[in-house]
């Protein structure tokens, strides 16, 4: 079993918060497990978890994914999801000239709402508190840092009840009738996020995202007690009746275990000892006499080698995480970044190859925490977020370079280049929502049209949660006026309305003219283009995100 295996829990168990749930999981793990306690019993110790989750309603069917990432296929109702589709329309339903279609996404991305239009812009954007500019914070950091442009949150009051009140408004969803008609359905959804972010951020306080559950196998000799030996079609039939007694959602009842055998001691290896006889455990050799079919029942019938794949770490068996009054949101104001857009394909551009794989944003968002909702998709295959992870050192994480190939398997690693581990993805089907941590660089993986002859698409709602300790120093639209000449009309269409509308015209102009000065289109477009450039070069070059080299070359 490999560590991936190990780090998704997600297939066996579910999680559920509550006092009886952190009981038990503590004296789980504070216990001395026996060495051959069986994992699957371990397992079976977490579905009291599964039946106390389903009773809590504010839960919102939340369960544990791998490790840090959390999902749910129940977090939004069918009512307020269609609230969310008729809304959006509105964004979506804008001459052909005024769609914003992403920069290099090949006609396929279409931005409603994105925080690289209109950023914080250092030196240029005025805050609201003294009439300055606003500067880079001092305690930037050259590398990690941008000197130019930062995303620009909205502060979000998340009372002790789990209420949300957007009370500082949406960067590029800020006119009044956008206000109207959007916060009070993103403070709804927001408001089913908050259970996730706060596992997520209860899974960040332990370092969960650093446990290993094996250990480095030892290295093995091809004639040592090590090597094992596996039947290639009685496995192959075993794994598939388990795997479907799994996607039924049945009892697992297949042992895989008894189909590993140097030469069974009963009838079935009787027979396979004297059909397959002496020369099939050797590497079978090219013959151009065999035939295809001779060759495929060579193969099948015969045995190949299982090498040690390392032990699993029984004090490292998931557990639910605790959910501390310091850790979780309720009672704080968050910052939050929102973001909507669209992947849209046609019968012309039928596919879709994927996205890079990135962190999001740079120090100055402190984004700690992305939380995702697929609210709208139609006539697209399946398709995943993968996830993949630096790692700091291989000393930091218990490992030591070994001599044995078997080593990457273990922990999902190319023998030779940057220490990147690929730790799995996730589906994202329709109406799922996701949260994850921002420690982690994640891909769209590639999908297409299911019929070539029609279009399809996928709309997503994220929310960028950034570091919600006060020592986070990233300006919110509390500070930062509306750039956008659309919201700066509306403002004074609405200061019209009021009293100062009674004012002569000069006196009103002047108040106008003391506002904080707009960014025009062609402006924002020119300032997106140079973040962009700088935020690729950022995931491109920064060792953050590409990890260290190492090398796991034989000597």
């Amino acid at each position: 079993m490999s560590e991936m295996d190990l780090a998704s829990p997600a297939p066996v168990v579910e999680a559920a918060e509550g006092e009886a749930a952190e009981k038990k999981a503590e004296e789980e793990t504070e216990d001395e497990l026996p060495e051959d306690t069986p994992p699957v019993e371990l397992v079976d110790g977490y579905k009291p978890f599964v039946d106390e989750a389903k009773k809590k309603p504010e839960l919102y069917g939340l369960e544990p994914d791998m490790d840090c990432v959390w999902r749910s296929d129940s977090l939004v109702d069918e009512e307020l999801r269609k609230e969310l589709i008729d809304a959006v329309a509105t964004l979506e339903n804008v001459p052909d000239d005024q769609k914003d279609w992403h920069p290099g996404s090949n006609g396929q991305v279409l931005d409603l709402v994105h925080p690289s239009l209109w950023p914080i812009i250092y030196g240029r954007s005025i805050s609201l508190i003294d009439g300055k500019p606003i500067e880079l914070p001092d305690s930037a950091i050259e590398d990690n840092f941008s000197d130019r442009f930062s995303w620009l949150p909205s502060e979000l009051e998340i009372g002790a009840d789990g209420k949300v009140k957007i009370v500082s408004y949406i960067n590029n969803l800020s006119t009044g009738d956008q206000q109207k008609l959007f916060y009070p359905i993103l403070e709804r959804i927001f408001q089913r996020f908050v259970p996730l972010f706060n596992h997520v951020l209860a899974d960040l306080h332990r370092r969960f995202q650093h446990w290993s559950r094996v250990d480095s196998p030892d290295s093995y000799t091809h004639d040592g007690e090590e090597v094992e030996w596996l039947f290639f079609e009685p496995h192959k039939e075993k794994f598939n009746e388990l795997l479907g007694q799994f996607e039924r959602g049945e009892e697992l009842t297949v042992k895989m275990e008894d189909f590993i055998h140097e030469f069974p001691d009963t009838p079935e290896g009787d027979r396979l000892r004297d059909d397959i006889g002496d020369d099939y455990w050797e590497e079978p050799e090219d013959d151009e006499d065999d035939g295809d079919d001779e060759k495929k029942e060579k193969r099948d019938t015969a045995p190949y080698q299982v090498r040690d794949l390392g032990d699993l770490k029984l004090n490292r068996i998931w557990t639910p995480p605790n959910i501390t009054e310091e850790i979780k949101l309720e009672g704080k104001t968050a910052k939050v970044i929102v973001k909507l857009a669209n992947i849209i394909l046609t019968p012309e551009n039928p596919q879709y190859e994927g996205g890079s794989w990135h962190v999001e944003a740079m120090m100055n968002e402190r984004i700690i925490s992305t939380g995702i909702y697929y609210y709208a998709q139609e006539n697209i295959t399946n398709s995943e977020l993968g996830f993949r992870r630096t790692i700091d050192s291989m000393e930091d994480m218990g490992w030591s370079l070994p001599q044995d190939s078997n080593w990457t398997t273990v922990h999902n690693m190319s023998s030779s280049g940057n220490t990147v581990q690929e730790i799995g993805g996730i589906k994202t089907k329709n109406n799922r929502a996701i949260a994850f941590p921002n420690i982690y660089q994640h891909q769209v993986q590639p999908f297409e049209l299911v019929d070539k002859t029609k279009p399809g698409y996928r709309k997503v709602l994220v929310f960028f949660l950034c570091d919600p300790s006060k020592e986070n120093e990233v300006p919110t639209s509390r500070v930062v006026a509306p750039q956008q000449p659309e919201a700066r009309k509306d403002l004074v269409d609405t200061l019209r309305q009021g009293p100062l509308g009674d004012l002569p015209e000069e006196v009103f102009h002047l108040i106008v003219e003391a506002l904080p000065p707009v960014v025009t289109r062609e402006e924002a477009e020119k300032y997106r283009g140079e973040l962009m450039e700088e935020r690729s070069s950022f995931i491109n070059d920064s060792e953050a995100v590409q990890g260290e080299s190492y090398s796991l070359c034989e000597h």
